[in-house]
């Protein structure tokens, strides 16, 4: 009888393992969970949303277009900053350093051999540091380190007594050309996509009038 009562025991126990795990199994599939992964996925996503718009808050409030500000540039923020250009201010009062020199807008021009001026659109000035900067190999993160003649890239230069010579001996070289050339594909690009845009808009406006007359 004992014997009897072990197994029948053993046996309801077992269909009661058998239950259970199955029960386990479902729970975690059923819909509760699932809705429960979405709500993280999403609260991820807003959160993501919510650290993206406080960086560009943040940039935004400390003047994005300054060159003190591009030290950690993604996509995005490089966009913008083509499609915007390079900002000047050429009514800044530039600070006087000790050896009664400073920053002026005549750098912007390079002198060419019949008079005419050309315009060096990548040379910008940043304000917060008092420094000059190569717009697009500060953006395109050039590989350039250490030598006088490429302060422009990294970390600007405010030596103005040598300022020329540091623009020469900048345009020339291979790192800088490389840039440029990025530069100026991505800011036909976005110009290309903004028109294509803008196209699509105007298209879109007038089936709208069309259907309206049309009813």
């Amino acid at each position: 009888m004992d014997k009897f009562v072990t197994k029948q025991e053993t046996y309801e126990k077992e269909l009661e393992d058998n239950e259970i795990i199955p029960q386990k199994k479902n729970n975690e599939n059923s819909p509760n969970n699932v809705q429960t992964s979405n709500v993280a996925i999403i609260d991820n996503e807003k959160q993501n949303n919510l650290e993206e718009n406080e960086k560009m808050n943040n940039l935004l409030t400390n003047n994005i277009y300054d060159p003190s500000q591009w030290e950690n540039i993604d996509t995005k923020l490089r966009d913008l900053l083509v499609e915007k250009g390079p900002i000047r201010d050429n009514d800044l009062n530039f600070p006087i350093d000790k050896d009664r020199r400073h920053f002026s807008t005549t750098f912007y021009f390079k002198k060419l051999s019949n008079g005419e001026k050309f315009d060096r659109r990548w040379l910008v000035y940043s304000k917060d540091l008092d420094k000059a900067f190569c717009f697009c190999c500060k953006l395109f993160n050039s590989t350039t380190h250490g030598s006088g003649t490429n302060q422009l890239t990294i970390e600007g230069t405010n030596d103005w007594r040598n300022i020329s010579n540091k623009i020469k001996n900048h345009e020339p070289i291979k790192e800088h050309v490389t840039n440029m050339n990025a530069w100026i594909d991505l800011e036909m690009r976005l110009l290309k996509n903004k028109t294509i845009d803008k196209n699509f808009q105007e298209q879109l406006t007038k089936r709208k009038i069309i259907g309206k007359k049309c009813c």
